[in-house]
């Protein structure tokens, strides 16, 4: 029998992304079930954010910048492919702070404290590379920040896909890894993997 092929990223366009927020296919995320990954992803913010701000790609609605508080949002960029969720993260606020993107494509303006990748590495092809480019905008402290969902399927090929990219991550010689942890919903039966990471003297 032969071997599954595991795919190196998951391949996806604005016009299917855009389909799914109209349909409400993403809301979920807004659930309690999701606060856990969000708060750990929000508690590494607060501590290592500093005057130059947050990068969120693959903002969505705008959950994360919800959670914010008032002088947090200052210098917060967010970026997504989907033109739909873009347009209702925007109503959020009057600032022109919710850009359309691609994540494989997009080159930062400025340095940032913070770059978060909140479930949208799943849709990065040679993972570490990518995050090497994002590196180069980071402030001297900043971090870089990482949720990815575990499938619950282990036989699911984008299980492996996840615990290919963590590997290929953990082991690319570009990064140090801060703090690494694994958070499980007992409720929902949903597993993440959350890193904070800084980039090595090159």
């Amino acid at each position: 029998m032969k071997s599954m092929k595991i795919p190196d990223y998951i391949e996806s366009t604005q016009q299917q992304w855009d389909e799914e927020y109209r349909s409400r296919v993403w809301d979920y995320l807004a659930d309690i079930t999701e606060y856990a990954r969000y708060s750990i992803v929000y508690g590494y913010i607060r501590k290592f954010l500093a005057k130059e701000g947050i990068l969120d790609m693959g903002c969505g609605t705008g959950i994360l910048f919800d959670m914010l508080l008032g002088e947090e949002k200052e210098g917060y960029l967010g970026v997504d492919l989907s033109q739909e969720a873009v347009q209702i993260a925007a109503a959020k606020t009057s600032r022109n702070i919710f850009r359309c993107g691609d994540i494989n494509q997009y080159v930062p303006e400025k340095l940032y404290d913070v770059i978060v990748f909140n479930e949208s590495l799943q849709y990065v092809p040679h993972t570490s590379d990518k995050l090497l480019e994002y590196s180069r905008f980071l402030t001297p402290n900043g971090v870089i920040i990482s949720s990815l969902y575990s499938h619950k399927n282990t036989q699911d090929p984008d299980f492996a896909m996840i615990e290919r990219k963590i590997e290929e991550i953990e082991q690319s010689g570009y990064f140090d890894v801060v703090d690494k942890v694994s958070l499980f919903n007992h409720n929902a039966g949903l597993k993440w993997y959350i890193h904070l990471m800084k980039r090595k003297s090159m």
